[in-house]
């Protein structure tokens, strides 16, 4: 009897895995979670193709060498301020293949017991948005 009741647990914890990774997957945003040490522990499909990768390649890998030089100058202090347990929000420029993207980035600091497990990022691509609102501006002058 408690074979089978593990067998559909297991069955339970696969469809919900499966579940959250098609809503994930599915959401137009960067979505992952890095963990104290600034490594992925996890990453929607969206946020592994913009950055040039395979899903099953970001886990385990250094901020730094999943976003390239540059760009983790750009966001290293705000990474290191939500690693102290203050979330971040702010807006940046990122270079990605020849173009410039405009990226809103949120961190949320992941906290238990008072200390500071990781931080949840969440990043939109808003270059479309920016280039209507110059647009509109342009046309006002």
């Amino acid at each position: 009897m408690q074979v089978a009741s593990e067998t559909k647990e297991l069955e339970r914890l696969r469809n919900s895995d499966s579940l959250l990774r098609l809503l994930v997957d599915s959401l137009p945003a960067f979505i992952s979670y890095i963990d104290s040490e600034q490594r992925y522990v996890f990453t929607n499909k969206l946020y592994a193709a913009f950055f040039g990768h395979e899903l099953d390649q970001l886990k385990g890998r250094h901020i730094n060498e999943v976003l390239g030089e540059e760009a983790y100058q750009t966001v290293r202090t705000h990474v290191e301020t939500a690693l102290r347990g203050l979330r971040q929000s702010y807006e940046y420029d990122l270079p990605r293949a020849g173009k410039t993207r405009h990226i809103r980035a949120i961190y949320v600091p992941h906290i238990e017991k008072g200390k500071v497990k990781g931080i949840f990022v969440l990043g939109i691509d808003m270059t479309e948005q920016k280039q209507m609102e110059q647009q509109l501006t342009e046309q006002a002058h």
